[in-house]
């Protein structure tokens, strides 16, 4: 299964994939698969690369020429792993996940905080990222949200909460764990 996490800026998406990634073990090995910087948890491939003291990680650290060549790479991958999880806006794109649910086992969330959380969290992470940029992420999640396509495929989940981030991270679990 694919497990794909998306949402606005400051939303938890890496928190919650390094959360997930603490519950999974020390990586067998972090390294590149042509443009895609991964890394392996035994049966596992976290698409990304997550250090510990970075706030930012994931595919964020991925070329955006990676966003071409994502679909050949995850129907490369697929059979490969039990589970591939995926984060951030790289490939959080509504073609991207009409796609993937199409074509493969696909769980798809969309983190939400609301907005005084959200700017509280910019704060704390002394973002510089401008108001204008900031309301194009979060059109682009409202959009893919009300996609008629893929109403019902995806899974939104609040997290405004550190209890909330908790529970997000133990849903991801059963579903990695086969619960």
């Amino acid at each position: 299964m694919i497990i794909m996490i998306g949402g606005a800026p400051c939303s938890g998406k890496s928190t919650l994939t390094k959360k997930v990634i603490s519950g999974l073990g020390s990586a067998v090995n972090v390294e590149p698969m042509k443009l895609f910087n991964c890394q392996k948890h035994k049966d596992i491939l976290v698409v990304g690369r997550y250090p510990e003291d970075e706030t930012f990680g994931g595919t964020d650290r991925l070329s955006y020429g990676t966003i071409k060549k994502f679909r050949e790479f995850i129907t490369q991958e697929y059979d490969k792993w039990r589970h591939i999880i995926i984060e951030g806006d790289r490939f959080f794109r509504a073609v991207d996940i009409e796609w993937l649910v199409s074509k493969h086992d696909a769980k798809v969330f969309v983190l939400q905080v609301d907005l005084d959380e959200e700017n509280k969290r910019h704060k704390q992470r002394q973002d510089e990222q401008n108001e204008t940029w900031l309301k194009g992420r979060r059109s682009q999640i409202s959009n893919i949200l009300t996609n008629l396509s893929l109403m019902g495929q995806i899974e939104v989940r609040l997290n405004n909460t550190e209890r909330q981030g908790n529970s997000l991270k133990e849903e991801v679990m059963e579903i990695i764990n086969g619960k």
